[in-house]
């Protein structure tokens, strides 16, 4: 009982993120009405609400104006319940990927992000770390990071906060992970997509969930 309590809060936490992130993407106050199509304007019922499901049962299209929103929903929605009720146990960890979910979809739309909500985070987690190697360790990454950004042009502001947090909230072995899985991915995705720029966030937060992922395989294989 309690792993299916675990697994349902997954699904409805995924899909207010997703949701929030869809709002945000298009303007709109995340605390205007609710839920709605935003094709046809039309309120939605609770049974159009109910993550994986609904999105499957409509495949991916709205019930009253038949708009095709997309099956993607329902995978990603998926995927996601799978990723935080695996991550569950460790809440820092668990709080940082759906920080991280909301910021990559916001940032795959937008090429820009509300990066400004991970202060309190990495406030709190600079205090906490204090004295630790890992302050030394995220200061060089801050200064090199401010040097891609507004010297090099680069990198976009955003992506400071964003390494940042992963910085403190991971071992040295799987940062550099996480940035070696997100340049690959990204450099695949501009030779495929003939693109000159991207989003990186998204890539940043693949790479996170590969490198916390191995971590976790290769603790648990040498127990």
């Amino acid at each position: 009982m309690e792993n299916l309590l675990i697994i349902i809060l997954n699904a409805v936490l995924v899909s207010t993120v997703m949701c929030l992130a869809d709002r945000v993407n298009n303007h709109i106050h995340i605390f205007v009405k609710r839920s709605f199509c935003m094709q046809c304007g039309h309120f939605l019922r609770w049974f159009d609400l109910i993550p994986i499901l609904s999105a499957v049962l409509t495949r991916g299209r709205c019930r009253y104006c038949h708009n095709h929103y997309g099956v993607h929903y329902a995978y990603l929605e998926f995927i996601g319940t799978i990723i935080g009720s695996y991550l569950f146990s460790d809440p820092l960890t668990w709080i940082t990927a759906y920080l991280l979910l909301f910021l990559a979809l916001e940032d795959w739309h937008s090429e820009s992000i509300h990066a400004d909500i991970l202060i309190p985070g990495i406030i709190y987690l600079f205090i906490s770390n204090w004295g630790d190697l890992k302050i030394l360790t995220t200061c060089a990454i801050l200064i090199i990071s401010l040097f891609l950004v507004y010297y090099r042009q680069v990198m976009g502001s955003g992506d400071i906060p964003v390494l940042v947090l992963l910085a403190l909230t991971t071992t040295s072995q799987s940062f550099s992970l996480t940035l070696l899985l997100a340049s690959i991915s990204g450099l695949l995705y501009l030779m495929t997509h003939h693109a000159r720029r991207l989003p990186f966030v998204p890539f940043l937060y693949f790479g996170w969930l590969g490198a916390i992922l191995f971590e976790k395989i290769i603790i648990f294989n040498s127990l």
